[in-house]
Order: structure tokens, then sequence, then C-alpha cells
């Protein structure tokens, strides 16, 4: 479910911030309710931390309610990102999707151009980013230039492979959420058909349009259903969510 959502938040812009990052900050905690159709299927939460002057950021996410009954999920992420640059260092996944368990270490070696894994050692192509830190490079861009339906590569690694894609701008909308009528970007990303998502386009996913830049809500469709995640909870953020005043 975790992989699921953080699967949305790829694209490979132009980095243009230096040493902090505008858009986030250490101590910064996002919490996300997903519905599976109408099932409150679970908890998502993102934190950013830091260590040995570097960024930790941490992912996890669990089944709850009725859900949980007859698929347990246990996921948490975390990638260890250069302050400077935000490529990832390192990056570890330990995943229990019901009968289903991994776990995954992988160290980005620069000086010898190779990301090496528990099971694989792989070329290291130039601006990748792992499956949870391209979450917070993407927040770290610019969109100031982009026009509806331009569209972006983006490169990154997982399960000792690069996935390549494109991601597409649909402009500017609003969104009623728990917290008022939120102004956002919106975005469809090309996915991967065939294993998880019903079709090539099957993904909207409205970012707050200010400084945070944080996903507001998502919605997908899998080969079976549908997936829904609401943003219910945030700390830490460069400043609140700018809401529209009626």
């Amino acid at each position: 479910m975790n992989k699921i959502i953080l699967l949305i938040l790829f694209v490979n812009f132009k980095v243009y911030a230096q040493g902090e990052h505008s858009s986030f900050k250490k101590g910064e905690k996002l919490e996300y309710k997903i519905h599976y159709g109408p099932l409150a299927a679970g908890i998502a939460r993102l934190e950013v931390k830091t260590i040995n002057n570097q960024y930790r950021f941490i992912a996890t996410g669990k089944s709850t309610g009725l859900f949980n009954l007859f698929f347990k999920v246990r996921d948490s992420y975390e990638s260890i990102v250069d302050k400077t640059n935000l490529h990832p260092n390192q990056f570890y996944r330990d995943v229990k999707e019901g009968s289903y368990k991994k776990k995954e270490s992988v160290f980005f070696n620069y000086k010898l151009q190779q990301a090496e894994s528990t099971r694989d050692t792989i070329p290291l192509p130039k601006n990748t980013q792992d499956i949870l830190s391209i979450f917070y490079y993407l927040r770290a861009q610019n969109f100031d230039t982009l026009k509806v339906g331009e569209s972006f590569p983006f490169q990154i690694y997982l399960d000792d492979e690069f996935m390549e894609s494109n991601l597409y701008y649909l402009g500017g909308d609003t969104l009623k959420t728990k917290f008022g009528w939120i102004p956002c970007t919106k975005w469809a990303p090309e996915l991967e058909t065939g294993r998880v998502f019903k079709d090539d386009y099957g993904m909207n996913l409205w970012i707050s349009d200010d400084a945070n830049k944080i996903p507001v809500q998502i919605k997908t469709k899998v080969l079976v259903g549908s997936i829904k995640m609401d943003l219910i909870k945030y700390y830490g953020t460069i400043e609140p969510l700018k809401e529209l005043i009626e």
C-alpha cells in the first residue's frame, strides 16, 4: 500500500535550491488517511529528521479497521539524503503486506557509479532518486514556468532496476479539505500498467500551491477498485496551508 502511494511522487526537474530547502525542514510531519473504495484502509505518515548533517526521510504505513482484519500492512521506508543536492546516499525498506514480506538495503556509491543492494549491484545513472527521496526532491523544485499539458521525465531506483516515465502538469485547481478550500496544482503521472495500476493515467495528485508543496489528496485506480488518500494532519511545515477565504 505505501509503495503505491510513494510511486506517484516522481519527477526529474532541475534542482535550484542550495543547502537548506525552502519547502520543508527538520521536524515536519505529515499524516494521511487512506481509503480503499468505501473502506477506511490505513494511515500513512511522513517525517523529516537529520543525521550526520544529512536529511533522514522516514515513511510508514499501516492498515487499520476492517481492512486490517483481512489484509494486514506494516510498511516502513527510510532514505538518507545529501542536504545540498538531495541525492540519496542510503535507502532502507521493510515491507509486510499480507503474506508478502521484503527487506531491502541500498547504498548509492557515487564514486563507483553503482547502486549496491542486498541482492545486486547495478550501474547508477545520473540524477537518480529512490522511492522516498524523490518526494522531497520534487518539493524543492520551482514550478513557476510550467505550462499546462507539459510532461517531464523521471527516473527512480526500485527493486534493483531504474524506472523511467513521465509526469504531466494539469494546471491549477482548488480542493475541499478538512482544513478548508486549498489552492493546489494538479498532476497525472504515467504509470506502469498490468501490475498494480488499471491504466496509464489512472492517477491524479493535488499538491498545495504554496511554499510547502505537500500532497493534499491522491486518487488512483488499481486493478481491483480505487485508492484515495487525504491529508489529515500536518506539523512543522514551513508555513500553514494556504486557505481560500470565502
